[in-house]
């Protein structure tokens, strides 16, 4: 099933916010270095989520990445298609062949790039859960009268 994402229509040929080879935080370079799968899925879960703080890493494209990864060492081909994705969604210039290019090469550079640029134009989306208010209203516990005040049980 194909996802639309929403893009800004007042913004068009956009650069990368943050460069190839700027790698993040310690934690992102680690990921992406050593476990890729892990973060192309937080990164996917991001991009279909932007209203959400808590992120899963592991989900259907961490497990994609991970099996094309294993058995034909061709993730790289995955990463291109989420570049794509992501440049289509923020309107990105880039073409399918500079994608293809930086995922075979720097694989690992790419994932920490596409991470950064979904957490990036991502933190101006209004979070939408947190607070929920109670539709029933104020509950009485049973047994007590609002006329009465409690008592501590301490007497003067």
């Amino acid at each position: 099933m194909a996802q639309h994402y929403p893009q800004d229509s007042n913004v068009q040929n956009q650069e990368w916010s943050k460069g190839l080879c700027s790698c993040g935080p310690c934690d992102t370079c680690l990921l992406g270095t050593f476990l890729p799968c892990i973060l192309l899925g937080r990164t996917s879960y991001r991009m279909q989520n932007p209203s959400t703080q808590a992120v899963r890493s592991f989900n259907n494209d961490c497990m994609i990445f991970c099996a094309i990864q294993c058995v034909t060492g061709c993730g790289w081909v995955y990463t291109t298609m989420k570049r794509g994705e992501v440049r289509q969604q923020f309107g990105i210039q880039g073409s399918i062949m500079r994608d293809c290019c930086t995922s075979y090469w720097c694989g690992c550079c790419a994932l920490i790039q596409l991470e950064e640029e979904v957490k990036a134009r991502h933190s101006q989306v209004p979070i939408t859960q947190g607070y929920k208010s109670q539709t029933d209203g104020m509950q009485m516990p049973e047994g007590g009268s609002p006329s009465q005040p409690a008592t501590s049980g301490l007497s003067r």
